[in-house]
């Protein structure tokens, strides 16, 4: 059974109560504008501004982390631009407001910080269609108490590198709800979840665009 079989299945099942999908934000629910992660290497001449996907492919370790330098993702005007202009990934959010429409519960997981900005940011952002086809605001279907950016400043999320922290959110919650989809664009973070082989998680990569979106 492929991974878009699975999804249908747990569609397919009558009871939805208790059932939650989990999403990533940069290059899962949307492309973010305006916003770096500047590199200083000692190999590099200069310095060197990373895009949010650019710099998902770095080999960032516990050694090499000092020199990036996160400052815009410190920025509250400089987050919540880069989501209220991000240009949506209409095949994850077509994904989401199928849960959406069957009951199931909304959640962010993000390896952002600023956890409060993300939250107002997203839900200002997002938009879901309902049974109707119409075009609505997330509204009360996304509240705070699923919103986790795991590198905030003022809170302290389990673990070292970003994949494990996403990664002991989701133990937790999986003690909560009877089903999560998990739906990230990071392969570390998917492999990560993957690994930990809880029965009513399941994790599904996230595609940047299906064909008809290109």
């Amino acid at each position: 059974m492929n991974i878009n079989e699975l999804l249908n299945s747990f569609l397919k099942e009558e009871a939805f109560e208790n059932s939650l999908i989990l999403l990533d934000i940069d290059e899962t629910l949307l492309t973010p504008n305006n916003i770096y992660i500047y590199r200083k290497l000692p190999s590099d001449k200069k310095e060197v501004a990373l895009t949010p996907s650019e710099y998902a492919k770095e080999s960032v370790t516990v050694k090499t982390k000092n020199y990036y330098d996160y400052r815009e993702f410190r920025n509250a005007d400089s987050v919540a631009r880069s989501i209220k202009t991000g240009v949506p990934i209409i095949s994850n959010l077509k994904i989401m407001d199928e849960y959406i429409r069957k009951g199931w519960r909304v959640g962010i997981l993000t390896a952002r910080g600023m956890e409060e900005v993300i939250f107002k940011s997203i839900k200002g952002f997002l938009k879901f269609k309902n049974k109707k086809g119409e075009l609505r605001d997330i509204g009360n279907k996304l509240i705070r108490d699923l919103v986790f950016a795991i590198n905030d400043d003022n809170k302290k999320y389990k673990g070292i590198t970003d994949f494990e922290k996403k990664k002991n959110v989701i133990e937790i919650l999986a003690k909560k709800y009877n089903r999560i989809i998990f739906i990230d664009d990071d392969v570390r973070n998917v492999k990560a979840v993957k690994n930990l082989k809880i029965p009513n998680v399941m994790v599904k990569y996230a595609t940047a665009k299906t064909e008809d979106e290109k």
